[in-house]
Order: structure tokens, then C-alpha cells, then sequence
């Protein structure tokens, strides 16, 4: 729990030291998408650190690209 906040801690300065310097050149795209990165980079680290089980990506690519290994290996049987 205690490594959580000190993620979230961490997540909070480095906002606080980006979105300024971010503002004063208006860049508001630049703002939207790192906020959504800072934001998913901490969700994901905060999970990691309280033990959630996150899935991996790999298990996605695994998922979607077995049938078609599968049907391709057919043809060399």
C-alpha cells in the first residue's frame, strides 16, 4: 500500500513540473496525451505494486493469432 501512494506521489510531481511548461506553449494535444500516458503508466504500476494480476499483451497476440497458426499448419498436414 505504502509503495501505491509513493507512486501516486510520483505520478502527482511529475505532473505538476510537465503541464506548466506545457501550457505556457498551448500545447493542448501535447497535454491530453500525456496526462492519458501518465495516467495509464500509473494505473499500471500501481496494479503491479498492490499484486492485481495484469494480463500481458502477449496474451492478446497469442489469442488472436493461434487459429490462424492453426489453419496454416493444417495445409502442411
Amino acid at each position: 500500500m505504502v509503495l501505491a501512494v509513493a507512486i501516486l506521489i510520483i505520478a502527482i510531481i511529475v505532473a505538476l513540473v510537465f503541464i506548466p511548461k506545457l501550457k505556457k506553449q498551448q500545447d493542448r494535444k501535447a497535454i491530453i496525451v500525456f496526462s492519458f500516458l501518465l495516467f495509464i503508466g500509473t494505473a499500471l504500476n500501481m496494479g503491479i505494486a498492490l499484486k492485481i494480476h495484469i494480463p500481458s499483451p502477449l496474451d492478446l497476440i497469442t489469442f488472436i493469432f493461434t487459429p490462424i497458426r492453426d489453419y496454416i499448419v493444417s495445409f502442411t498436414k
